[in-house]
């Protein structure tokens, strides 16, 4: 039985940081070559996790030991620094999801570079904090940015979550407020109770977690269109049911295999992608849009009316003729005599018999002297 104190500290501070670090580091291993994007994304955040463990264990060790006083106070600065980029990270993530503006996402890191600009001098002045001779750390007004600054990141990922509802993105949304709560016990339990290693170890988790969300994310999504994919489509299905679901578009891109042919399917990609682009901005409230095939798309609609639906479907194809695209869209409503499934091979139908119908158009303009 291991009783030496300061031993049994180290293994208290770190066994849990580094753990899920360890686990952190395999997942990103095994699923690199699936989402690179997203491993990219998150190995900065393993990067500086991996650096704050090191670094609490020096300042750790600093504590005690009699170390130069400015060495003790860079341990405290790395600190105070290594977790704010921390949250940047995790917050600069999830903020990119929800703007598409990239040099947008940037502007994050300016209240963490200020934070570090401020607190420098500490290795200089005891003007920003400084331990005294019973080895306390003292603030002074300045030596409480990091704190301040760290409120703001959390308020910040209180609104990231807030706008994920207003997104639709429930489970996001209840990732973040957790991240933020988790954050925000985690420093109120190692003030109040003098304990070490709780707030790198919920660091930690909070990175896990948000990037576990994103892993089983990119799985729902269709990689060309970044919409729902076939499978969240079914799973969906099996999730509203009838009491949720009224209507069913089923909808089919004209020309593809054409585009294809002449002009490669890079243009095929495109013209896919652009449609998808212009339904997805057209879908009402409560509405969801699906890729199950090459060219084919349903959308689920929670309880919506048959005029609104009729408005949505309308305005689908005025900004689709708009952009030079053509498609063909059937729907059909949920009933409590009619299946989700009865609905959806009926809007089938009906969007078959329109693109019969447009191609019979286009045989008689075409036939036309």
């Amino acid at each position: 039985m291991i009783t030496n104190p300061y031993l049994q500290a180290l293994v208290q501070i770190n066994f849990i940081p580094v753990l899920i670090t360890v686990f952190l580091l395999f997942f990103l291993n095994v699923n690199i070559k699936f989402e690179r994007h997203l491993a990219k994304q998150m190995i900065p955040c393993v990067i500086l996790l991996l650096a704050l463990i090191i670094d609490d264990n020096l300042d750790y060790y600093a504590y005690d030991a009699h170390v130069p006083q400015m060495l003790h106070r860079l341990y405290a600065m790395l600190g105070y620094d290594i977790r704010i980029f921390l949250m940047v990270c995790l917050i600069n993530t999830a903020y990119a999801r929800q703007i598409k503006n990239k040099l947008l996402t940037k502007v994050t890191y300016i209240p963490a570079i200020l934070n570090a600009l401020i607190i420098l001098p500490c290795m200089f002045t005891d003007a920003i904090f400084y331990y005294n001779a019973q080895g306390d750390l003292v603030h002074e007004l300045p030596g409480f940015a990091p704190h301040i600054i760290s409120a703001m990141y959390i308020f910040f990922l209180f609104y990231l979550a807030i706008n994920s509802m207003r997104l639709d993105r429930k489970t996001e949304a209840g990732i973040l407020f957790l991240c933020a709560i988790m954050t925000v016990l985690a420093v109120l339990v190692e003030m109040f109770f003098s304990l070490r290693g709780i707030l790198i170890g919920v660091i930690a988790l909070d990175i896990t977690f948000y990037y576990l969300y994103l892993h089983i994310e990119h799985f729902r999504f269709d990689n060309l269109t970044k919409i729902f994919n076939r499978d969240s489509f079914y799973a969906d299905i099996r999730q509203y049911g009838e009491e949720k679901i009224t209507h069913v578009l089923s909808i089919d891109v004209n020309d593809l295999k054409k585009t294809n042919d002449t002009m490669g399917h890079d243009a095929g990609d495109k013209l896919i992608k652009d449609v998808a682009d212009i339904l997805r901005n057209e879908l009402d409230p409560s509405c969801y849009l699906y890729r199950v095939g090459g060219d084919e798309f349903v959308v689920l609609c929670l309880l919506r009316s048959n005029d609104e639906v009729k408005n949505m479907v309308s305005r689908m194809y005025k900004k689709i003729e708009e952009a030079h695209y053509s498609l063909a869209i059937g729907w059909d409503a949920v009933t409590s005599d009619v299946s989700v499934t009865e609905a959806y091979k009926q809007a089938d139908r009906q969007m078959y018999e329109t693109k019969m119908k447009m191609k019979a158009s286009r045989r008689e303009e075409t036939a036309q002297p």
